[in-house]
């Protein structure tokens, strides 16, 4: 599990690595857009060298990301079912480290051609497409996983109960596909910062429900756990 993740991640940041390569010799003179509102526009700007710097910190970001994972197993205290839990856990591992380097990748090319206005904002839409396919591929696979630490709605109800785990990732699993559905489609449909902001409402919508669900559930399960410490 750890080794195909780990496989993953380097094939990722290898790719990073090749884009900053690259754009060490296409990014332009002179002042450099760095970062886009929701709207797609250019908001601030930087010489050639602070640019690349910028380059640097999604392949950072995917180091940190992947030793965190590559340790998680070790420590979480419920490792058998994050073994148990492995497909889940590679999938989205690899799917975050391939929409973060095609985020560098994009991002690279939009600092190289200068992009400040109408192609910029074609890049906010693809990256929001992006995201909806990462919580599709999230959803599809939490109704797959066992209780753990570092893997689904991990509420004190359903690390206390594996019946509020099983029922509320059920549940969840598929409303987390659907939003993600409905991201793709917004982000090609609504205008700026509308998109940034429904796609993020309807993700946190689906999260806070199943939160709220994981306690309504726990509240009959059989199997809870309850301490004299424990309050609901």
């Amino acid at each position: 599990m750890i080794r195909t993740g780990l496989i993953w991640s380097a094939g990722a940041i290898a790719v990073m690595l090749g884009t900053l390569y690259w754009a060490w010799s296409a990014l332009p003179t002179g002042d450099i857009p760095v970062h886009w509102n929701a709207e797609g526009v250019a908001d601030a700007f930087a010489p050639r060298g602070e640019a690349l710097l910028y380059l640097l910190i999604l392949p950072a970001l995917a180091v940190f990301v992947s030793l965190l994972l590559a340790i998680a197993p070790a420590i979480d205290p419920f490792r058998e079912n994050l073994r148990r839990s492995h497909k889940a856990y590679v999938a989205i591992w690899a799917a975050t480290m391939v929409l973060l380097a095609a985020l560098n990748g994009g991002i690279a090319l939009m600092m190289a051609r200068g992009a400040a206005g109408a192609e910029s904002n074609e890049f906010v839409r693809f990256v929001m497409a992006g995201c909806g396919l990462l919580f599709i591929i999230i959803g599809n696979y939490l109704p797959k996983t066992r209780k753990t630490f570092f893997l689904g709605i991990r509420t004190p109800w359903t690390l206390t109960s594996d019946y509020a785990w099983e029922k509320t990732h059920r549940l969840v699993g598929p409303l987390y596909m659907l939003a993600g559905a409905v991201g793709i489609v917004i982000a090609f449909t609504l205008p700026g910062i509308w998109m940034v902001f429904s796609f993020v409402g309807t993700v946190m919508s689906v999260t806070l429900f199943g939160v709220a669900y994981s306690w309504w559930v726990w509240r009959r399960a059989s199997d809870r756990t309850e301490s004299a410490d424990y309050v609901v």
